[in-house]
């Protein structure tokens, strides 16, 4: 019975395991899209009011979720259709079509590109995986990419 639960426990484990995101300012490679799960939404994130994020080397999930919010004014979501290309390796732009649109939150504008990432800017990136798990991103004025990884389910 020990065998079989640890099995079944290492299988989880597993299972909730991602392989690694990478983003840059003009684009994002998610191997872990699959032609089932597909789907991004971009929000663009600010400080809360009297926060401050001053060493980003030392920087926890805790500190992120409380320091940030989100800034309504730039939400995006898209369903990134396949283009022959697997996802593990596919490139998804922000400043060239794809062949997909992007929506705003609310479904009231459609667009082919979205643009760069800006510089000292903060960005939320969701449902890259199947469980509560995002990248948060801070794109500073080197237009160097900062890359956080938040797991909800820890929470």
């Amino acid at each position: 019975m020990k065998i079989i639960f640890s099995v079944l426990f290492g299988l989880f484990i597993l299972g909730c395991s991602n392989k690694k995101i990478y983003i840059t300012s003009e684009y994002i490679i998610n191997p872990n899209w699959d032609y089932q799960a597909n789907a991004i939404e971009i929000t663009k994130m600010k400080l809360k009011k009297d926060s401050e994020i001053s060493d980003l080397n030392n920087l926890s999930q805790e500190e992120i979720i409380r320091k940030l919010e989100e800034d309504k004014s730039f939400v995006f979501v898209a369903n990134v259709k396949t283009n022959g290309v697997k996802y593990s390796v596919r490139k998804v732009y922000f400043n060239k079509d794809n062949g997909f649109l992007w929506w705003t939150s609310d479904g009231s504008t459609k667009e082919k590109v979205i643009g760069n990432l800006q510089k000292d800017t903060w960005y939320k990136f969701s449902y890259l995986v199947t469980y509560p798990f995002y990248v948060f991103v801070y794109i500073d004025s080197g237009n160097n990419v900062h890359s956080f990884n938040v797991n909800l389910a820890n929470y």
